[in-house]
């Protein structure tokens, strides 16, 4: 489960990181300029949108994102 940071956690699934990283590089005209407001590399930033690398834990920090495991099954 990826969580966005703030009021109240809401919960994401796996491929919504990378539709926000594509609306994101749609809105700011180039993968360049999301990697730069970023901290990250053009290429990582293409590579997470085009599924070839997961997004890490510093991108999804830097998108207020966090990755939570949850218990889901009946074993304890």
């Amino acid at each position: 489960m990826i969580t966005t940071r703030g009021p109240g956690p809401h919960e994401l699934d796996q491929e919504d990181p990378v539709e926000l990283l594509r609306v994101a590089i749609d809105v700011e005209g180039s993968a360049s300029a999301v990697a730069r407001r970023l901290g990250l590399s053009p290429a990582y930033i293409l590579d997470v949108r085009n599924g070839n690398r997961p997004a890490s834990p510093r991108l999804l920090a830097a998108m207020g994102l966090e990755r939570r495991i949850v218990r889901v099954g009946g074993r304890s």
